[in-house]
């Protein structure tokens, strides 16, 4: 039938819409009641955008019902979700209770559907009320996502009426624990939000192990898929594609009436490997089917690696490697804060690529969007909760800490990029309640996930020797502040090297944190003494037998609330190659070239008259006395000619061999030669299209 709405005014046609609508869900409640199933695909609305704000500075809002969707907010003023008003004018150093409202349009509901919100993080404690009834509370972890059930919202109700009372203040029961932590403490809704419409037989989890075969040659892949409101009758059905898009596997297995987890596993043949140069992901989709129909699908990226630590290596898909890399704060651009969006995100770690990294690490809980890249371009992450500093409330933290664990790995299980787990940066690690707390971390973790390596980063293996945690996890990460907060010598550096080697005889190490910190007194600052800091030290690494990375602490200044530099928005500590707006320091291209795993690169003059004919010669860096050192594999070197305009001529590529480390290459490039050559410039680029190093021969030098 096809309605005719031309003649109807509009306020008609809303009554009628609204009186259709009722009779077609009173429809669907019996048909919903007689089949048993599940009306309408699952829908989400994003909840990022315009919000309603106000600053709670005499905590008065709950007891004025500041959450009554009737509450007169004339004059809250209006803001960008994701936010923090740490970046706010006059709100730069403001810890304490604000308030979001939004009045959310909603599509109509059907029978056997839910909704739920969902946030990506909210910094920090945060109770939220969905029509003036409280729906959810979560405390005590800022930057891990969470999600609430909403009840008792009628099915043809056409707006929600959402706020979220936000306090960013110190807490003995969060981790991070009170002040104890150097980094920016940003208030508010910090990360994406939205609100998702489900049918209420759900998939709520798929957690994907892939496991490459000892010969590497094929793969084994395990789901655990987690089924909200089973019944009988159902049927899971799990189809895998290989980064082309090809249907490489499906696995089906019935549903029981009252079974919520189920596993499914079989074996590919011909996998291709995720590799920080190559990296390869598959897909997994998952389908929850009732009588024939989809009731729910959802979908998730994975790789096939093997990532392991052994004899002072990485050992990544079999091949022994050295790793270095840089750590980022973010959060640390005044403009955005906490609130950086994924695209900004991305430039960042552009730059970091751009860099070298290989490795990186991170203090705090990430979005997912930031995982993301790292998975499609090739970095690999440490995570941890941000269990910092020299505390002693260890004890009782325990159930914040068993919470942040799950909210880190459970929602971000299937990122290959992902390799080890951190438990906690410089914890009082030589005391029992150390002792106990990395225990317990590590018993969480295995629990959650058997197949990850674990560690924690130590400012006390060099000093406490075998009383240290560090003898527990799979490698020590030992952040490295010699001749800065530690003081002492660059000498003293390589004796911690070999009294921590003695003490765990059979622990590899990576030194998780080192740098300048231009705050620590009574020591030289500036971006010269950075750059001496980043030589000597990564020589020193390099000499040990052990040494399986470095994490270059960090790529930028960093927004603090313990700042030592500057103010407000822009308190800071000067740290990074980079400043707080990404300017480049003459640091950043230093520690590109101490992370290049190519030692050398150098062009020779040209020679000939009608054929140029220009010899360029590289070395990679070895295994052995030095980093970082893996094989290049489907590397370029893309040449290009300039004349006394330093106008380009000419250019060409050249496909590298495949080179191991501690390989040395040598080619002639040949082109027609130009009526003039002043300069010739060749630069390496990596698979994925970043560059690696670069050399220029100057005729006019």
């Amino acid at each position: 039938m096809k309605w005719e709405y031309q003649t109807v005014n509009k306020k008609k046609a809303k009554a009628f819409r609204i009186k259709w609508m009722k009779t077609y869900i009173a429809v669907a409640v019996f048909l919903a009641a007689v089949a048993g199933t599940a009306v309408g695909p699952e829908k989400g609305v994003s909840l990022d955008g315009d919000w309603q704000f106000a600053v709670d500075s005499l905590n008065a809002g709950v007891a004025g019902s500041w959450f009554e969707p009737e509450h007169d907010r004339s004059g809250w003023r209006t803001v960008r979700v994701p936010h923090t008003w740490q970046t706010d004018d006059g709100l730069e150093d403001y810890m304490g209770a604000a308030w979001y409202h939004r009045a959310l349009k909603i599509e109509p509901r059907f029978p056997g559907q839910i909704m739920k919100l969902e946030f990506g993080a909210i910094y920090r404690d945060a109770v939220i009320w969905v029509e003036g009834k409280q729906a959810g509370i979560h405390t005590g972890s800022g930057w891990t996502p969470f999600s609430i059930i909403l009840k008792d919202v009628p099915y043809d109700q056409e707006t929600i009426h959402i706020a979220v009372r936000v306090d960013n203040r110190h807490s003995p029961e969060a981790l991070p624990y009170m002040d104890s932590f150097d980094w920016a403490a940003d208030g508010g809704m910090i990360r994406s939000a939205r609100l998702r419409i489900l049918p209420v037989s759900h998939l709520s989890d798929v957690l994907v192990d892939a496991v490459p075969s000892e010969d590497f040659r094929s793969g084994s892949v395990q789901a655990r898929i987690r089924v909200e409101s089973p019944g009988e009758g159902r049927q899971l059905q799990a189809s895998i594609f290989d980064p082309s898009g090809n249907l490489v596997l499906k696995m089906v297995q019935p549903c029981a009436a009252s079974m919520q987890d189920y596993e499914m596993k079989d074996w590919i043949e011909g996998v291709r490997l995720w590799h920080f140069d190559r990296p390869v992901l598959y897909s997994m989709r998952v389908r929850l089917f009732e009588n024939g129909a989809v009731l729910h699908e959802t979908e998730t990226p994975f790789g096939f690696r093997r990532v392991e630590m052994r004899d002072g290596r990485y050992v990544l898909n079999g091949e022994p490697m050295r790793l270095m890399g840089v750590e980022w704060m973010p959060g640390s651009d005044p403009r955005y804060g906490m609130a950086e969006s994924a695209e900004y995100s991305r430039v960042v770690l552009r730059d970091m690529k751009a860099l070298n990294c290989i490795i990186t690490r991170f203090h705090w809980q990430q979005d997912a969007a930031v995982l993301d890249f790292c998975d499609r371009e090739g970095m690999l992450v440490q995570e941890e909760i941000p269990a910092w500093g020299g505390f002693r409330a260890l004890d009782e933290l325990k159930d914040v800490q068993g919470r942040q664990m799950e909210e880190m790995i459970r929602p971000h299980y299937n990122h290959p990029s992902i390799y080890c787990w951190g438990l906690c940066n410089e914890i009082l690690s030589d005391e029992p309640a150390g002792h106990a707390f990395v225990r317990r971390g590590m018993d969480m973790a295995r629990s959650l996930d058997p197949g990850r390596l674990l560690t924690f980063a130590s400012n006390r293996a060099h000093t406490a020797l075998e009383n240290d945690a560090s003898g527990l996890v799979d490698f020590i990460s030992w952040n490295d502040y010699f001749e800065s907060w530690y003081g002492g010598t660059l000498a003293d550096l390589g004796i911690a090297l070999e009294n921590m080697t003695s003490a765990f005889p059979s622990k590899s190490i990576v030194i998780s944190e080192y740098g300048l910190c231009e705050c620590a007194p009574g020591n030289p600052s500036g971006d010269e003494r950075r750059i001496e800091i980043l030589q000597t030290h990564t020589d020193t690494y390099r000499l040990h037998p052990v040494v399986a990375g470095a994490v270059f602490f960090d790529y930028n200044d960093y927004r603090t609330h313990i700042g030592d530099k500057c103010g407000g928005a822009f308190k800071q500590r000067v740290h990074g190659v980079t400043d707080l707006l990404g300017g480049r320091k003459l640091s950043w291209e230093m520690l590109r070239r101490e992370m290049s795993p190519v030692r050398s690169l150098r062009i020779e003059a040209p020679f000939g008259e009608d054929s140029i004919r220009v010899p360029v010669r590289l070395e990679t860096r070895s295994l052995e006395r030095d980093m970082p050192a893996y094989t290049l594999r489907n590397y370029v070197l893309i040449w290009t000619v300039y004349n006394s305009l330093e106008q380009p001529v000419q250019a060409g590529k050249l496909a590298l061999p495949d080179l191991p480390p501690g390989s040395r290459f040598e080619r002639e490039l040949s082109f027609a030669a130009p009526l003039e050559i002043r300069r010739i410039r060749a630069e390496i680029f990596r698979p994925t299209g970043y560059p690696v190093l670069d050399a220029v021969w100057d005729g006019s030098e």
